[in-house]
């Protein structure tokens, strides 16, 4: 009875027990702490990079109001005025037309701009102001033995959001984080306010027997058809393969936007994308000629 009653009495500090508490304690604290850690580091990693991803919104914002500001106090020409660009001749354009409106990240769509939409093909809708041109191409197409399908046309800014929201969301899932994600859902899809496809001067045409749009369909027999043949009809392959460090958009062998036939016959003659031609005009070197 007493020397259970003395065994019990041992103290605790110091005691195979306490030792054994001690060693499981410090596990669980090796464990926990750089977990915790590693929670604490990744939300403000996300914090930061909604933080960036903000400050470059705003940016964009404050760069949008900047070229509504400037968009509204051009005049508008009656006539076409003749440029002569030292390097490429002589070309009869419109600088302020509606067909040579810039749409990408350093010009994002004036939130009032407005379009007279008409369908073209069932669900499928475009500038109407190009639809007879698009029209004629694509039954040119046709003439020639490819059959086509507008995939995309005109899209609205909740659109838009909503395609890259997905592309952002669906990014993360695959492992990126969001800093990757924006960027790379950046490179396929512009951001909303800056594409093309709310001006409905874009399209996005590809074979109906090989829907995907990606750049393997620019190896097709119908891409290279309309690449060779779309200036006739007023359009350009918008983002060509060697020009996504200009555009800021990645190879879309499926998209063609409207410039007007004279614009779209000296842009691909002489291999400009449109950031080009407006830096070749910013630059200077046009001289009006008489």
């Amino acid at each position: 009875m007493n020397k259970r009653k003395n065994s019990r009495r041992k103290p605790y500090f110091g005691s195979i027990r306490f030792f054994r508490h001690l060693i499981l304690t410090t596990i669980a604290l090796l464990i926990l702490i750089p977990m915790s850690l590693a929670v604490y580091f990744k939300v403000q990693n996300k914090k930061l990079e909604k933080e960036s991803y903000g400050l470059y919104t705003e940016n964009l914002a404050l760069q949008s109001r900047a070229d509504m500001a400037e968009n509204s106090e051009t005049v508008k020409e009656k006539e076409p005025v003749p440029l002569t660009l030292r390097k490429y001749g002589e070309i009869l354009v419109d600088t302020s037309s509606w067909e040579l409106l810039l749409v990408n990240d350093t010009h994002p769509i004036n939130p009032e701009f407005k379009v007279k939409l008409v369908e073209v093909q069932p669900g499928q809708s475009v500038d109407a102001r190009i639809a007879k041109d698009l029209q004629d191409m694509m039954a040119a197409a046709e003439n020639a033995g490819y059959q086509l399908h507008i995939y995309s046309s005109f899209r609205d800014l909740k659109r838009q959001q909503s395609l890259f929201n997905d592309c952002l969301k669906r990014l993360q899932e695959e492992g990126l984080d969001y800093q990757q994600s924006f960027y790379e859902s950046k490179a396929r899809l512009a951001l909303p306010g800056t594409s093309e496809h709310q001006t409905g001067l874009a399209v996005d045409i590809a074979p109906k027997a090989y829907f995907y749009l990606d750049e393997e369909r620019g190896g097709q027999k119908e891409a290279q058809w309309l690449a060779e043949n779309c200036s006739r009809f007023g359009f350009v392959l918008r983002y060509p393969k060697d020009k996504e460090n200009i555009t800021g958009i990645r190879y879309e062998p499926e998209h063609f936007r409207y410039v007007g036939k004279t614009m779209a016959k000296f842009l691909t003659e002489n291999d400009l994308v449109l950031e080009e031609f407006y830096e070749i005009l910013q630059s200077g070197t046009p001289e009006k000629t008489d």
